[in-house]
């Protein structure tokens, strides 16, 4: 089963960028739906017109990007061959790991840079590059939220955006989703305080607001009870493997005797439900072990913020809002994230926007309270 062109299998609202990609790509071949499987529209009928610029650009085809398409076609076709699939997309999500991908070769196929992908290649690289967008996005939005700043969210939108390279800019998705959030900026900057009610149909940012204000089912994660009942059949095949081995599971490293129970296949969600307990399905020494092994986990993923931020206060925040996002319900609970942390992380990013970023002015004093989420 594949995906119609034009929907956007990561967005209920499904346009946000990257969602519109092959009906622009379809409105720019003129009307050629006969030989290129992109020329479908998109499930809403929208299409997208044109600037001479960008159809110019279509019909001559950079080297530039002309090469990456090139390089692109190769990347997949080695991919079906090391993995056996005949698509990138299977069940309306994107089968196939494209997080090598660059966001340069994404635009490229996206735009179906010389007719050479299919039409479930361009919705691929178009649902990547919006999965990115929305990473991206996604701490800026609890943010607005929090301060009704939403022009400081289309600026970041907007900044995003302007990091594309000369091919991407060039692309008629890009110009078009430019566009729309600068159109959605100046409206932000004249009604303070709430999100602006754009009418374009390509606002990637009027997309992800509107995904994130529908309640979903844990970000379509497994259920709490169902990772719950894994956890359980992983600690009890454990244990069987132990007895064969004429020894017992355990759950205390400084144990002298028996195998030390192993957490490397458990999720972090499992690790989560085994850590609350509230079905009483595993034992204290499993719940203290499985709350020790997510802590060090969250202790890895928050060094790692911190370390890949370079002391900027405001990148600690925003990363540290968006690591959190990602959780499940579950694993914040377990994890301690609450809207009081929430609220100080969102403080802490908008004192290094006032003061700047580093160590400078009242922001320097929130290096110390980021540093103590590590305790």
């Amino acid at each position: 089963m594949t995906t119609a062109i034009g929907t956007n299998p990561y967005s209920a609202a499904g346009t946000a960028y990257g969602s519109q990609t092959a009906s622009t790509a379809a409105t720019a071949k003129a009307g050629d739906t006969g030989g290129n499987p992109a020329g479908s529209a998109t499930s809403s009928g929208d299409t997208v017109e044109l600037s001479d610029a960008a159809r110019a650009y279509l019909a001559s085809q950079s080297t530039d990007a002309a090469t990456l398409a090139a390089e692109a076609r190769k990347w997949f076709d080695a991919q079906y061959k090391s993995t056996g699939l005949a698509s990138p997309m299977l069940d309306g999500s994107v089968a196939l790991d494209m997080t090598s991908v660059s966001r340069e070769s994404l635009s490229a196929i996206a735009a179906n840079t010389g007719g050479q992908f299919s039409s479930d290649e361009v919705v691929a690289a178009g649902a990547t590059l919006q999965k990115r967008f929305d990473d991206a996005l996604t701490p800026h939005v609890v943010v607005a939220r929090h301060t009704g700043d939403y022009a400081g969210l289309y600026k970041a939108a907007a900044d995003y955006l302007d990091k594309a390279g000369a091919d991407e800019r060039a692309t008629p998705l890009w110009i078009s989703t430019k566009q729309a959030v600068d159109e959605g900026l100046a409206l932000a900057q004249k009604s303070p305080m709430k999100a602006p009610q754009t009418t374009n149909g390509n606002d990637p940012v009027a997309a992800l607001l509107q995904e994130t204000s529908q309640v979903s089912d844990a970000s379509g994660t497994t259920t709490d009870a169902a990772a719950a009942t894994d956890a359980r059949a992983r600690l009890d095949a454990l244990a069987n493997k132990a007895r064969d081995a004429g020894t017992e599971l355990v759950f205390d490293s400084t144990r002298k005797t028996g195998q030390l129970v192993d957490f490397s296949s458990f999720s972090n969600q499992s690790l989560a439900v085994m850590t609350l307990n509230q079905d009483g399905q595993f034992s204290t020494d499993e719940s203290r072990a499985a709350k020790k092994e997510l802590d060090q986990r969250n202790r890895t993923s928050l060094m790692s913020v911190f370390n890949g931020s370079n002391g900027d206060v405001g990148a600690q925040s925003l990363a540290l809002l968006n690591h959190y996002n990602n959780m499940t319900a579950a694993e914040k609970t377990a994890s301690g994230y609450n809207s009081d942390l929430e609220s100080r992380l969102v403080q802490n990013y908008r004192l290094a926007s006032m003061f700047g970023s580093g160590s400078a002015g009242s922001a320097s004093g929130s290096n110390a309270s980021l540093v103590s989420y590590l305790s």
